[in-house]
């Protein structure tokens, strides 16, 4: 009798333990490292990592996750494609892998030392989105600050399977090749290019998936890197992310496309409008110019140069 009431009194802690863990609503996009260290026993926090390496540091705690796995090869309009938006099958597989349940409050962090890295974080941050995943946050300042706070580091979880299974595909979050046509013809959507400017001129530009140099016709330049401060650590205020588009004549409520060579930048200037900013009518172009470019087919704007 003992036994079983003891056995009871421990199933109940036990339940209101994991309550406890789902119960939490991270409810920002964005979290300080404070928060993270008052709250870190109740979420997931997920390391997005362009190479894992043995014996690498992360959070104490976090789980690492392997750039090259977060988006997948696909074939779009005949095209053939690779750095794309996963099929659910694939994500849910990958998410579970990470030990991520539905019920999961995660925190997704990066070595958190300039915009490429930071934005590693916004793509699968957009990801989670894009399959039903709202309780989700970027932590601000990334690894760096955590570490130069002397939070406590560690070398990265091995998780039990979760069982995440993706509850919807917002395409109002996603822009396509066809999206992005049908854009530029009804002129009343502005494009915004992620891009460092001399990719954006044309003078340079990534030969292994984009195929012409230049920008999307229409487009509009705003450098992801901008974004960030402290030697692109941390995100600007909110306040000056606004001012920034302003200034550049790009909206911040109206209809948008961000875009880059493949999803990965641009997912940073999604993140701003979208999350921060509030503008419920901005989408990411997932195949950006690797797409655009792709079969010789689209034009692009680029300076005149010799």
């Amino acid at each position: 009798m003992l036994k079983n009431k003891l056995l009871i009194f421990t199933t109940m802690l036990f339940a209101v333990a994991l309550q406890a863990n789902a119960s939490i609503t991270i409810g920002t996009p964005l979290v300080s490292t404070y928060w993270l260290s008052e709250h870190k026993d109740k979420v997931t926090v997920l390391d997005v990592q362009k190479k894992i390496k043995k014996g690498m540091k992360t959070i104490d705690g976090a789980v690492l996750v392997d750039w090259s796995k977060v988006r997948a090869k696909k074939t779009e309009d005949g095209m053939k494609l690779i750095k794309m938006l996963p099929t659910k099958a694939e994500f849910n597989k990958h998410m579970q892998s990470l030990g991520v349940n539905n019920n999961s409050a995660i925190v997704i962090t990066t070595s958190g030392d300039g915009a490429s890295n930071i934005f590693l974080g916004t793509r699968l941050y957009w990801q989670l989105k894009y399959f039903g995943h709202d309780n989700v946050a970027m932590l601000d300042g990334g690894n760096a600050k955590w570490n130069n706070e002397k939070k406590a580091m560690g070398h990265g979880e091995k998780p039990s399977k979760g069982s995440f299974v993706a509850t919807a595909e917002r395409k109002g979050i996603l822009a396509t090749t066809s999206d992005v046509e049908k854009a530029i013809e009804s002129g009343d959507t502005v494009l915004v290019d992620s891009r460092e400017e001399d990719q954006y001129l044309g003078l340079f530009y990534k030969k292994k998936y984009v195929y012409k140099a230049g920008h999307i016709p229409g487009a509009k330049s705003a450098f992801g890197g901008t974004f960030l401060k402290h030697k692109g650590k941390t995100f600007q205020t909110k306040k000056n992310m606004g001012d920034v588009f302003n200034a550049k004549g790009i909206t911040t409520t109206g209809k948008g496309i961000a875009y880059c060579n493949s999803g990965h930048w641009g997912s940073g200037t999604w993140f701003i409008q979208h999350e921060i900013l509030g503008n419920k009518n901005f989408k990411l172009y997932d195949g950006s110019m690797h797409a655009w470019t792709k079969g010789n087919k689209r034009p692009v704007n680029k300076i005149i140069y010799e």
